[in-house]
């Protein structure tokens, strides 16, 4: 960083008007972040890849037809022994009641309706179901469920009664996500704080980086909002990760900056010239570290998930905001508490220089000792960890089943559960099927041949016999039921096939399928398609800002190794822990690549902390002294950021939804391999392994580029201890 920048941040007068811009501006920006949760889209065509054919329905579902795309509510009666004429009776009062207090897309399909074909009763008239279909509204499904759930309640005496499909699904999910964000905040907040506590034992140093981080944050959702309402989609669930994302890399920002203030304070006397030369040295780190992460970030922005997209911009300027409150705000106000923020440990900042050349080795000195004596064998045990890990791969299985979103069992699981044994699973969430003519109305013979050709496809449970028309009639719509669970792999293998089918149903006529399996399968299709754009993108964007950090081209090539081996071994661990151990039947598809970006991004901090020290000390020591005294000097707090990110994580953990909780136990555990094994064991047996070649071209002549320079930087760090004047 410019000394001139680093003085200003830092000065006597100046640091006071640093503090003041930062606070004017996030009172100012607050009433926009405050709006955050009124712009969020979560509707399925946002999700969705622009061109996939479930978008195209959706799309024309919403232009033609009356009510546009809809939701389907169902409630389920169950009666042991048979439904009896009371309950009846209360099936078609509960449909009255919805028609008069919901906004319907059409009149509700009652077991005994003639729409229904006797198809919603069971075979042992133990069970049977209303369909009834409302606007596709997100926010609005689920106070919609939660009317309907008042309508029928649960039943009584012997008869039971479940509200499911997307309506009943949407309300579960209100209840677990409502004010999720808030509490999420509070608990994350909770967490870091007892941390900070922990770490440094100084109350008021404890409190400003959750300060920092804290108005970093409310200046970021208020960006964000501007992102929203700019045309960008932003998910609540992206608005949830970011909460996470801010606190636990904004923390780490500010633990490094700390650290080697605390350094620099036993060196030298002035606070604020301790503070300025801490960032100097510092900063170059943490602006590598952010920039690596939100432009790593932003390269999400090719995916063609929409909700894997809309997470890069959001998340990156979540970072942005984080590393620069970290590099401004933070010093400024370090600068104004100075010794004294340490009480009552103070006297660990005393000044006190000739004490410091008398310090014993600390632990992670004395571990770097060990392994850089048998390097050979400290890489070849993590390089084997992280293989035998990435054979959990092979237990990979991805399931989407509606039964296995949910940790526990609320009333939509309950609902679908009970339909199973009974029905045709499809039921909860079947097809849309369009049939469209380009030459004029949609002929009902068109229609009739659409339906043979998938009624006698196999795993199609049936085809509803009633079809809807659009506004000009050009377009006919039905349903179609799998007769297996919408959300399996076996369902959406078939989505392709039943798409051949009714490509082509005459001249001028051809036939689309979306809705339930055929949208997931269009969110599988681009999700694999993104591993294969994304992923090699990101690597080479982070070799590329490694190697201007670095200046070399070998080190970011190990450094890049390093953490796609630590990914690999803890995705396949995780897999392992997931399917055997926790007992889950598979994983979401999309875990791989959010996993991925995580790891990845948030991992590559800790070796940039680690090497940009390493760089710094080689100048002057040589590679292998530089590495001794860069694993003492980072590894408290390297150690401490990578616990406070993991544990930032962990919090996600918490939510009974099981791929947050996969997200949140993936990325803690990677970023704890990544603390403990990859930055204490594998990167410096690597360096110690390839010696000062790891700085090439930098000591393609003969070595001596390093040596000179440490000659020129001894000699200007020097020049900076000598008193002014």
């Amino acid at each position: 960083m410019p000394r001139g920048l680093a003085t200003f941040l830092t000065g006597r007068r100046t640091k006071w008007l640093v503090l003041v811009a930062w606070v004017v501006l996030a009172a100012a920006l607050t009433p926009l972040g405050g709006k955050l949760a009124d712009v969020t889209d979560d509707r399925t065509e946002a999700a969705l890849p622009k061109n996939a054919e479930s978008t195209e329905v959706i799309k024309t579902l919403e232009r033609k037809f009356p009510g546009g795309q809809s939701s389907i509510g169902l409630i389920v009666y169950r009666r042991p022994g048979g439904l009896n004429s009371g309950d009846r009776a209360k099936i078609e009062a509960d449909a009255r009641q919805a028609t008069r207090k919901l906004p319907l897309a059409g009149p509700p399909i009652l077991p005994s309706s003639p729409e229904s074909g006797g198809e919603q009763i069971s075979t042992d008239g133990q069970l049977a179901y209303t369909a009834i279909a409302v606007p596709n509204d997100p926010k609005k499904l689920p106070d919609w469920g939660k009317q309907l759930r008042g309508i029928t309640g649960k039943g009584g005496s012997g008869l039971k009664v479940w509200v499911t499909g997307d309506v009943g699904f949407n309300a579960d999910f209100e209840k677990v996500f409502g004010s999720f964000d808030t509490k999420l905040l509070l608990v994350t907040v909770l967490l870091v704080l007892v941390l900070l506590l922990a770490i440094y034992r100084a109350p008021l140093i404890a409190v400003l980086p959750l300060f920092v981080v804290g108005v970093a944050y409310t200046v970021a959702r208020a960006f964000v909002y501007l992102l929203a309402k700019s045309g960008e989609t932003v998910s609540s669930n992206t608005t949830t990760i970011l909460v996470v994302l801010m606190f636990g890399v904004g923390t780490d920002y500010c633990l490094l900056l700390g650290s080697r203030y605390r350094e620099e304070l036993r060196r030298t006397e002035d606070k604020h010239e301790a503070m300025a030369r801490a960032l100097r040295r510092a900063g170059p780190a943490i602006l590598a570290s952010g920039l690596t992460v939100a432009l790593t970030m932003l390269v999400l922005l090719l995916a063609e998930v929409g909700t894997i997209r809309s997470l890069g911009p959001a998340s990156a300027i979540g970072v942005t905001c984080a590393f620069l409150a970290g590099l401004t705000l933070l010093p400024a106000l370090l600068a104004i508490v100075g010794r004294g923020g340490f009480w009552p440990r103070r006297g660990r900042v005393e000044f006190d220089p000739e004490a410091i050349a008398h310090e014993q080795p600390g632990v992670w000195r004395r571990i770097g000792d060990r392994v850089l004596q048998r390097p050979a064998a400290a890489l070849g045990v993590t390089v084997l960890l992280f293989v035998l890990g990435g054979f959990g791969l092979l237990a990979y299985k991805e399931n989407y089943s509606t039964t296995g979103i949910f940790k526990s069992t609320p009333e939509s699981v309950a609902g679908f559960k009970a339909m199973e044994k009974s029905f045709a699973p499809g039921a909860l969430a079947p097809a849309d099927v369009l049939v469209e003519s380009d030459r004029g109305r949609v002929s009902p013979a068109a229609v009739a041949a659409a339906r043979r050709r998938l009624a006698i496809a196999p795993g199609v449970a049936g085809a509803s016999r009633a079809f809807q028309s659009s506004h000009d009639g050009h377009v006919a719509r039905f349903s179609l039921v799998f007769a297996d669970d919408p959300f399996t792999s076996a369902a959406f293998n078939r989505v392709p096939v039943l798409r051949d089918r009714i490509k082509d149903l005459g001249p001028g006529v051809h036939g689309r399928l979306g809705g339930g399996s055929a949208t997931q399968y269009d969110f599988n299709q681009a999700n694999r398609r993104d591993v294969r754009v994304v992923v090699p993108i990101a690597l080479l964007l982070m070799a590329i800002i490694l190697g201007v950090l670095l200046r070399a081209v070998v080190a970011p090539l190990v450094l890049i190794a390093s953490v796609i081996a630590s990914f690999f071994g803890t995705l396949g661990l995780s897999v392992l822990i997931f399917r055997y151990l926790i007992g889950e039947p598979g994983v979401d598809g999309s875990l791989p690549i959010f996993a991925f970006i995580f790891l990845v991004a948030l991992g590559i901090d800790y070796t940039i902390f680690l090497m940009s020290r390493v760089r710094e000390e080689a100048r002057r020591f040589g590679t292998r002294e530089g590495m001794l005294r860069a694993l003492g000097a980072t590894g408290p707090v390297i150690t401490s950021a990578g616990i406070i990110l993991a544990g930032t994580f962990s919090v996600l953990m918490t939510l009974p939804v099981w791929f947050i909780f996969n997200i949140g136990f993936l990325v803690a555990l990677g970023i704890l391999l990544d603390t403990f094994v990859v930055r204490t064991i594998m990167v410096p047996a690597a360096v110690e392994l390839l010696g000062d070649r790891v700085w090439w071209p930098s000591t393609a002549k003969g070595g001596g580029a390093l040596r000179e320079a440490a000659v020129a930087h001894e000699a200007a760090h020097e020049r900076e201890r000598a008193p002014a004047g």
